[in-house]
C-alpha cells in the first residue's frame, strides 16, 4: 500500500522500519531537513521537508493515490488538519496522534466528529496497559484478546518455585487449560513442545482465559496491589490516575516540576502530591518507597527511570514498572532486573500497524488483533476465520505450520477452546497464534508452501 506518514520523531522513525520491512511504499514528510535525511537514507523511503499540514506538500507527495495517511507529529493540532486536509484530498484512510487529555473526551473520541480511521494515543494506551498490570502484580506483562476472554501474561520461573523441573506435558496436566505458548531461557526464545522441562530463570508466556489464567497467577505468588506510587506528573500519570479514580489502591505521586505538582494537586484533590524528585534516594527513602506493593516510574528521561528502578528493586520494592522509550536499553533492563517494561512507542505502533495489517487484503481472514512481546520478538495476532482454506476442517496435527508457531486458543460461539492436535478450525472461529515470525497478515501466511 501506498502511505504517507507525517513526521519523523520517535514514533515516526520506529513506525518507518516497521512499514519498510511489511514492504508498503512510504513518503515520509517532515520539516527537519537533518532528520529527513537520516531516514530516507536509513530506510530507502520517499522524503519531503515540509509541512505536513501544507496542501502544497501533500499535493506533492501524490496524496490522492494514497491508501493511509499518518500523521504523528509532536503537534495534536497539525496531526488533525493536515489528516482532514488529506481526507478531502482523497487519503482512503486516516491515522492520527493525538495525546492531549483536553481531546479525550467521549464527544471528541467516541463519536469521532473528524471522522478519522484510528485515533491513537500513546500515553493512554500505556495507561491501560499499565492498569493490567496492577491487576496481575506477579506477571511482567498482560495482554488480552478476544474481548478479554483470554489472557496472556509473562512470568519468571524463580528459584525453589513449584514449577521448577515439571514438564510442559504435566504443566498442561496440573494446570488445565492454561497453556505455555513461549519460554525464553537465557538468549533463547522458543515455542516450546510437550517434553521441555521448566527450569529456574526460565521466562514463561502463558495463556489461558481470564479465570484460569487468574488462578494461575495466584497460584505463582498471592499477591494483590493496595499501595502505588507514582514517580512523574506526566501524561500517563493522567491518564492512569483517572482509570484508577474508583479503586481503592492508595496513591501517591511525586513530581519534580512544582507548577506540574501543583495541577494535579488541584486535578485530583484526594491524592498525596509530593514536590520533589523521586528518582532521588534519598527523596524514595523519604517516601517510605520501599513499603508500597508497586512503584511506577514514569519520567522523561529513560536512564533516571531505570536507575531509580534498580534501586527500588534492591529496596524490596515487590512490582517495578518502568517507562522506558528506548528500545535500544531494553536488552540491558532485562538481565539486571525484573521490572515490567513498557514502552509508549512500541505499545502506540503495535496499535498502527494492526490496523495497517487489517486493511491489506487477507483472502481467508481478519486479523482483530496484534500484540508483540518478548522485546517485540514473538506476534501474538488474532484472526476471525472467514472462509473456508486450507487452515479448516482438519485436526491441527494435520496441518503443516511453519516452525515457531502456535495455535495458542480457539473461539468458538464464545467458548474458548485451547487446542490439542485433534482439535480443528472452523469458519467463524477466532483464533490466537503465537509466533515467532515477523509481518503475518493472514493465516495462510502461518504454514508450510
Amino acid at each position: 500500500m501506498k502511505i504517507i506518514l507525517v513526521g519523523g520523531g520517535k514514533v515516526g522513525s520506529a513506525l518507518c522500519r516497521s512499514l519498510v520491512a511489511e514492504k508498503h511504499d512510504v513518503v515520509l514528510i517532515e520539516q527537519n531537513e537533518s532528520v529527513l535525511n537520516h531516514l530516507t537514507k536509513r530506510y530507502d523511503i520517499m522524503g519531503i521537508v515540509g509541512n505536513g499540514a501544507d496542501f502544497k506538500m501533500l499535493e506533492q507527495a501524490d496524496v490522492k493515490d494514497c491508501d493511509i495517511f499518518i500523521a504523528m507529529t509532536e503537534y495534536d493540532e497539525v496531526n488533525m488538519i493536515s489528516s482532514l486536509l488529506a481526507k478531502k484530498m482523497g487519503a482512503k484512510e486516516t491515522i492520527v496522534r493525538v495525546r492531549n487529555p483536553e481531546y479525550s473526551n467521549p464527544f471528541f473520541k467516541k463519536k469521532n466528529i473528524l471522522g478519522f480511521s484510528l485515533i491513537v494515543n500513546p500515553e493512554l494506551l500505556t495507561a491501560r496497559y499499565i492498569a493490567n498490570i496492577i491487576d496481575f502484580p506477579n506477571a511482567l506483562s498482560v495482554e488480552r484478546f478476544a474481548n478479554g476472554r483470554v489472557s496472556l501474561m509473562e512470568f519468571k520461573v524463580t528459584p525453589g518455585s513449584k514449577l521448577c523441573d515439571i514438564t510442559l506435558a504435566q504443566f498442561r496436566k496440573k494446570f488445565g487449560n492454561v497453556l505455555i505458548c513461549a519460554m525464553r531461557r537465557g538468549d533463547d526464545l522458543f515455542i516450546p513442545n510437550g517434553d521441555i522441562t521448566i527450569l529456574p530463570e526460565d521466562i514463561i508466556f502463558v495463556t489461558g482465559n481470564r479465570k484460569e489464567v487468574l488462578r494461575f497467577h495466584n497460584y505463582m505468588r498471592p499477591k494483590s496491589i493496595k499501595s502505588l506510587m507514582l514517580i512523574g506528573a506526566g501524561k500517563i500519570s493522567y491518564y492512569l490516575l483517572n482509570i484508577l479514580q474508583h479503586s481503592k489502591i492508595d496513591l501517591k505521586l511525586i513530581e519534580l516540576k512544582e507548577e506540574q505538582a501543583r495541577l494535579f494537586s488541584q486535578e485530583f484533590p484526594h491524592l498525596h502530591v509530593v514536590h520533589g524528585d523521586g528518582t532521588a534516594k534519598d527523596i524514595l527513602m523519604e517516601e517510605r518507597a520501599q513499603h508500597y506493593d508497586a512503584v511506577a516510574t514514569l519520567t522523561g528521561v529513560d536512564e533516571e527511570n531505570i536507575i531509580a528502578s534498580m534501586f527500588l528493586e534492591n529496596l524490596g520494592v515487590q512490582k517495578n514498572i518502568t517507562k522506558v522509550n528506548r528500545t535500544s536499553l531494553l536488552e540491558i533492563i532485562d538481565k539486571k532486573n525484573e521490572s515490567s517494561i513498557v514502552t509508549p512507542k512500541r505499545i502506540a505502533i503495535d496499535t498502527i500497524m494492526h490496523f495497517i495489517r487489517g486493511r491489506v487484503n487477507a483472502q481467508y481472514s481478519d486479523l482483530q488483533a496484534m500484540h508483540h512481546i518478548a522485546n517485540g520478538q514473538i506476534e501474538t495476532l488474532q484472526f476471525q476465520i472467514i472462509d473456508d482454506s486450507p487452515v479448516t476442517n482438519l485436526p491441527l496435527a494435520q496441518l503443516s505450520f511453519k516452525p515457531g508457531v502456535l495455535i495458542a486458543a480457539v473461539i468458538r460461539n464464545g467458548k474458548t477452546i485451547f487446542p490439542t492436535g485433534d482439535d480443528q478450525i472452523k469458519v467463524g472461529d477466532q483464533i490466537v497464534v503465537t509466533t515467532l515470525l515477523q509481518n503475518i497478515t493472514q493465516v495462510l501466511d502461518l504454514l508450510e508452501e
